[in-house]
């Protein structure tokens, strides 16, 4: 489980705290805000289950703030003034906490103080941040170059291998630093952080040292419980273990068994009619089928749709031809979900002849050059 499943979810679950009274575990945050206009703030817990207010606060005529809800525990929390401009923190229940930035853009203009791993938290996205708009910048200037006139495919082709050198550059920089901020700081929350940026079928033993160090320390904090049970749940999934048997019906109503397709190469495919970027992902997947389907690869398709028409039409209409569709129709409930471990589509995984995984998330592109790697 990654970091944006740990603190990422979007319902959130309002609930009364008294923010004029003592707080009972002596936890207090006071912050100054440069262009405020008396907006009202609110501090949020970023729980594993969604996000909750603990406290709201008018930013008054000199800037200030004070909030002094009760921290159930410690981990992230947030000061928000709009869904769009907000400031992250790891804070813990006793820590007098200082804050300060533009109330206008708190995401980019905010500072801490009295928090350590909000100052590591900081530390991380001043570096991300950096990192990313150099990787924007690449992407812009590639982008500039097609949309000029009397630019042909070889033209485009050959600056694109040109910018691939230098972005992929900066994706190693960032990742070395990720990994090594991990290493430093494995009993740190704010590594959950850096973690989530880096790819877990990469970079397993370090999402591995990171779960020893910070289960070992805070064994019954719940995001840590939520990171752990991710970590396991790679750890089951990792290249070379066994594919997770799945059991579900094909559209005439029959079981189909992933592992009778052993003996050949299989793309676990999960998807659904309703997904957009699944739908858009079906062209290259079909493509993938039908030039490599002769040399011992097949598709077996898991669909979390709750419609049997419209899962049926979207079949016909995509032009999936393989015979191996299945679905429970439990939508996001089924337990492929959790059994695979993923929180979006399209996502799949592949196997080889015994059944082993071999690779994940593979799109695009990336999909045909693995297929020809292996079925050359």
């Amino acid at each position: 489980m990654n970091f944006k499943t740990i603190v990422g979810a979007i319902t959130i679950a309002a609930f009364a705290a008294c923010s004029n009274s003592n707080s009972e575990n002596g936890f207090e945050l006071t912050g100054k805000f440069s262009n405020s206009k008396g907006e009202t703030v609110i501090f949020e817990q970023m729980a594993p289950d969604g996000l909750k207010s603990l406290d709201t606060a008018v930013i008054d005529e000199n800037g200030e703030i004070k909030i002094t809800a009760v921290i159930p525990e410690k981990g992230f929390y947030r000061l928000k003034i709009s869904d769009k401009n907000f400031a992250t923190f790891i804070i813990d229940t006793n820590e007098k906490v200082i804050v300060g930035g533009d109330a206008a853009d708190l995401g980019n203009t905010y500072t801490v103080e009295g928090s350590p791993d909000s100052k590591l938290f900081w530390e991380i996205n001043q570096a991300s941040m950096k990192n990313y708009r150099k990787r924007d910048s690449l992407q812009k200037a590639f982008q500039n170059f097609v949309n000029m006139s009397q630019m042909d495919s070889i033209k485009i082709d050959s600056m694109s291998n040109e910018l691939e050198k230098p972005y992929m550059a900066l994706v190693e920089e960032h990742n070395k630093f990720l990994q090594n901020f991990v290493k430093k700081n494995t009993t740190s929350f704010a590594a959950l952080a850096a973690i989530q940026q880096l790819p877990p079928e990469e970079f397993l033993e370090t999402y591995l040292k990171l779960d020893k160090g910070l289960f070992g320390k805070y064994p019954n904090s719940t995001y840590i419980k939520a990171f752990h049970d991710g970590v396991a749940s790679q750890r089951k999934l990792a290249l070379g273990t066994p594919a997770p048997e799945i059991v579900m019906n094909t559209p005439d109503g029959k079981p189909l068994a992933l592992s009778s397709l052993k003996g050949k190469i299989v793309l676990v495919d999960f998807w659904a009619s309703w997904c957009g970027p699944c739908r858009a992902e079906n062209p290259t997947v079909v493509k993938a089928y039908n030039k490599y389907k002769s040399k011992g690869f097949d598709i077996y398709s898991v669909s979390l749709d709750k419609d049997l028409d419209k899962w049926k039409e979207a079949i016909k209409k995509d032009n999936l031809t393989w015979n191996n569709h299945v679905c429970d129709f439990k939508f996001w409930q089924s337990p492929v979900v959790a059994l695979y471990n993923f929180d979006g589509i399209p996502y799949n995984v592949l196997i080889d002849k015994d059944g082993n995984i071999l690779a994940k998330s593979l799109r695009g592109e990336d999909l045909e050059k693995k297929l020809e790697e292996l079925l050359k």
